[in-house]
């Protein structure tokens, strides 16, 4: 019996909606990490190096993988992708995410595990501000950070919402 019910679709869906889980849940941790970092500056390198391990290893991986199963989707799906707006915004926002999260994000999560090298092991001395570098380029990478949440979140808002959408629930 659930063999005749059980699609391709529904195995790229399950696929899909997974490899989003897996690459994109994790991000949400970055801001406790970096408090943490901040509460502990003596782990600076660590806390930054799983980030950045994180990014590498795990989100962006994923990442390709998201849009090569969304169009397994759309395919089998039988959406009309030129009819669809929403499918479209989500494209664009999920591309220029890509690319900004590749091209800016983790260059700067690099730059920034170097600097933190580059400084004195150990815990700083009492009463010791970051360097300006450090807290410029932390500042970057926050809200770097917030506009990748903001981005997976609106396009999961979009996936499950699909505004002027009347393929599926209506």
């Amino acid at each position: 019996m659930l063999a005749d019910t059980f699609t391709w679709f529904h195995l790229w869906l399950i696929l899909h909606v997974t490899a989003v889980i897996v690459a994109f849940g994790p991000d949400f941790a970055f801001p406790l990490i970096a408090r943490q970092i901040q509460k502990h500056p003596e782990h600076a390198v660590f806390g930054t190096e799983i980030i950045h391990v994180i990014e590498e290893r795990l989100t962006l991986p994923l990442s390709v993988a998201v849009p090569l199963l969304g169009t397994a989707l759309i395919y089998t799906g039988h959406f009309n992708l030129w009819k669809s707006e929403w499918l479209i915004i989500a494209i664009v926002v999920y591309i220029v995410t890509f690319f900004f999260a590749m091209f800016v994000q983790l260059p700067n999560t690099s730059k920034m595990i170097r600097l933190l090298q580059s400084m004195p092991p150990g815990p700083p001395p009492p009463g010791a501000t970051p360097p300006p570098e450090v807290v410029s380029l932390g500042k970057k990478l926050q809200f770097g950070g917030m506009y990748l949440a903001l981005a997976i979140v609106s396009l999961v808002v979009l996936m499950i919402w699909r505004p002027g959408s009347c393929q599926g629930i209506c």
